[in-house]
């Protein structure tokens, strides 16, 4: 019986004997919200189709977790900056994951290929 269920006849059977039913002790600690699984996931695939030019990825800020990797077999290089004098390489077959967008005022992640045609999978979960 699912807590709603629960809740509903706790209501019901209170009403039946004339008992406040905000007198009821709770059954089961209120779920917060922080708590509660990611509801919808966005994949894109964005196509890289230059060499060694940085592209501008705009990360929505309602974001939960995302993550990031290239489906060839390439590295790829990525910063959170547009001035890119800061960055890491991602490693083919790697994935980079994070918790939250970055934090940053832009609020986007910048990619970059040696390869031409490269092909980026980004996955998005958000309330």
């Amino acid at each position: 019986m699912s807590y709603a269920e629960q809740i509903f006849l706790a209501e019901e059977i209170a009403r039946q004997i004339k008992i406040p039913t905000n007198s009821l002790p709770p059954t089961q600690e209120p779920i917060k919200v922080e708590d509660l699984p990611p509801t919808t996931v966005d994949i894109l695939n964005h196509h890289l189709n230059e060499a060694n030019k940085w592209y501008e990825i705009k990360l929505s800020r309602n974001l939960i977790t995302w993550q990031i990797r290239a489906r060839q077999d390439v590295d790829i290089r990525y910063s959170y900056s547009p001035t890119h004098t800061t960055y890491f390489t991602l490693k083919s077959a790697e994935v980079l994951g994070a918790d939250t967008s970055p934090n940053t005022d832009l609020n986007a992640i910048y990619v970059m290929s040696e390869t031409a045609g490269t092909i980026i999978e980004l996955e998005f979960w958000k309330r």
